[in-house]
């Protein structure tokens, strides 16, 4: 009988914190796939502190879009539109502010559009009842009619600049060696959202309402409510994100969303959060993203096709699905 408890333990223990143990196991596999021992005698600069602080960065700009994702996920809701508010948000604050738009009054509204955008798509999935899938389609699709509209060619941000520094330098300027802007923002954001979720009723109820939507309302909880809330949030998250990869590009381009979705997705489900809701934290998504970071940025080191690299990650996220469902059968036994 001990030795069953002292498995069900160890199977609760990894399965809680497998993403931990992917993220170790993937950096140095990644060093040692980097090393010139494995490229032929090679020097490849994955392992140099000017990719590591890239890498960082990345977390960082990326680590925002999948927090909003993974509020939306927690009530067991999608938003597919994620990628184009990307590019649409991005497109908004070139134009304001390359059209003589203070600065951070272009910032303000930018993300208050995002905000708007997140609601709306939260009103449609609670007021009109249409199932997430499809009502973020469709506003994917207004939206992405929206950024070849407004902004067919990309709009550059060279001549923008905060003091004497562009953009692009203050994106990439670093505090204590490692603390660059997006760097500093995920920990802001992160801290936030933990304590969100945590310590406040609302961010409580998301989980239960995620989990057990019946019981939710049942509880007495304002579901609709609740998950607008999560809408917003996404769409205000999403809104960050593209202003800082507008201010890595120094432009806005009308493809910077493509893609950028999917990849969201796969990183939070590395992460462990649940697609169908109630279960995920935002530490497990943020470790989410640094392993498919990681990975993304040493296939591109090794000079892997776009292809290769989208097969790749891919299989990645269906073996740690796999993975997770295992661990959660053998629990259950």
């Amino acid at each position: 009988m001990m030795a069953e408890t002292t498995r069900s333990r160890l199977l609760r223990f990894f399965k809680d914190n497998n993403i931990v143990f992917i993220l170790i196991l993937v950096y140095a596999a990644a060093c040692v796939a980097a090393s010139p021992m494995i490229t032929s005698g090679k020097s490849n600069n994955f392992i140099k502190l000017s990719n590591t602080l890239n890498i960082l960065q990345n977390i960082g700009t990326y680590g925002i879009l999948a927090m909003g994702l993974t509020f939306i996920f927690l009530v067991g809701g999608i938003d597919l539109s994620i990628g184009y508010q990307v590019g649409f948000d991005g497109a908004l604050f070139a134009i304001l502010a390359t059209h003589g738009v203070n600065l951070w009054l272009a910032m303000l509204i930018t993300v208050a559009a995002g905000l708007l955008i997140g609601y709306t798509n939260g009103l449609i999935v609670t007021r009109m009842r249409i199932t997430p899938l499809i009502g973020t389609l469709a506003v994917m699709t207004i939206l992405k009619g929206l950024v070849y509209l407004i902004n067919s060619e990309s709009i550059s941000l060279t001549d923008v600049t905060v003091g004497e520094m562009s953009l692009k330098a203050v994106y990439t300027s670093q505090l204590l060696t490692f603390l660059s802007l997006p760097v500093i923002l995920i920990i802001i954001l992160t801290a936030a959202a933990v304590y969100f979720l945590k310590k406040t009723r609302s961010g409580v109820n998301l989980y239960i309402i995620g989990g057990n939507l019946e019981a939710g309302n049942l509880a007495g909880i304002n579901s609709p409510g609740l998950t607008r809330l999560a809408y917003t949030i996404g769409g205000g998250c999403a809104s960050i994100c593209a202003i800082l990869v507008s201010m890595r590009m120094n432009a806005a381009t009308y493809n910077m969303g493509d893609g950028i979705d999917i990849t969201a997705i796969c990183a939070i489900v590395v992460g462990g959060v649940k697609m169908k809701g109630g279960k995920g934290n935002m530490l497990m998504c943020i470790m989410g993203v640094a392993v498919i970071q990681i990975i993304a940025n040493l296939m591109d080191k090794l000079h892997f096709s776009s292809a290769m690299i989208s097969l790749i990650t891919g299989i990645i996220v269906v073996l740690v699905l796999i993975l997770d469902k295992f661990t959660g059968r053998k629990e259950a036994m």
